[in-house]
């Protein structure tokens, strides 16, 4: 299907300009539109052309779709607030898009690592949101990352020949090795203190609340080689709170085997469209 490219400006929270694209079909397959939030400061070159690459297979299939530029971000004014601080400028992107975008009554939010965090603590609200897409959400905190980094990566190498073969050879500092063993396994029982905080709670209670209080349709997209959605799943796994509203609120969940945490290949890159575009068409 044909579809149309069409940059512009539009005013964002602090009366900054933004910079946004919208990617719209000749013909609707339905009247959710997609907008595609960034995880943070990224190139739209390598792994980050993944938005792009989305953008345009969605509107392929009839889903319009907008990108755009937080403040201080890409070509948009202002200064970088953080993914704790972006809701006005993505409230403000969806009131553009529904403006611009004749056909849809209600917007899908698409958001990777930060952004997926960013929706869940306040975009979601939005009365136009109908769907969000989460993909490896970030509850990163200093001890969760050092309980997955024991889990997910100091057991694999264990059970890896290679790593034996690097031990037996005298190619490994194992000194270095034990040091940083050492360092996780007092971080990962240390208190857990979130890195983002600025709340009374730290951000992944907050996002808890945000994902509880959603009324709409949730896909979570998870990586196989990932050390961020690893870390959620542990999240997940040790909160009973977590547990029940990932049972409740979680339309889909779909896990993408081997990809790591940008859907970095063009194969990946594929699947996270298909199934984001199949998701969103055959949920309306």
């Amino acid at each position: 299907m044909n579809f149309t490219e069409t940059a512009f400006t539009f005013s964002g929270d602090q009366q900054n300009l933004l910079i946004g694209i919208i990617h719209n079909p000749e013909q609707y397959t339905g009247k959710v539109g997609l907008l595609i939030v960034v995880g943070g400061p990224q190139y739209r070159i390598g792994a980050h052309r993944q938005y792009v690459h989305m953008a345009r297979h969605c509107a392929a299939r009839g889903i319009p779709v907008m990108r755009f530029d937080y403040q201080g971000i890409g070509d948009s004014d202002g200064s970088p607030a953080g993914f704790e601080h972006v809701t006005p400028d993505i409230d403000h992107a969806i009131d553009e898009f529904l403006k611009r975008t004749s056909g849809i009554t209600s917007v899908a939010i698409w958001g990777l690592c930060e952004g997926a965090s960013a929706l869940l603590l306040g975009a979601a609200r939005h009365k136009a949101v109908s769907h969000i897409i989460l993909a490896n959400p970030w509850v990163r905190s200093t001890s969760g990352l050092a309980r997955a980094t024991i889990k997910h990566y100091y057991l694999d190498r264990l059970k890896n020949p290679a790593f034996w073969r690097k031990i037996f050879s005298g190619h490994l500092n194992i000194k270095s090795a034990l040091s940083g063993f050492l360092s996780n396994i007092r971080q990962a029982f240390a208190p857990g203190k979130a890195l983002a905080e600025k709340d009374v709670r730290p951000f992944p209670e907050r996002m808890l609340s945000g994902l509880a209080a959603f009324q709409g349709k949730t896909l979570l997209i998870m990586s196989e080689q990932d050390l961020v959605a690893r870390e959620f799943d542990d999240l997940i796994s040790s909160d009973k709170a977590w547990q029940k509203t990932i049972r409740e609120k979680i339309s889909q969940r779909i896990d993408i085997a081997e990809t790591d945490h940008t859907f970095s290949s063009e194969s990946w890159r594929v699947k996270v469209a298909t199934s984001t575009a199949d998701w969103l068409i055959s949920g309306q």
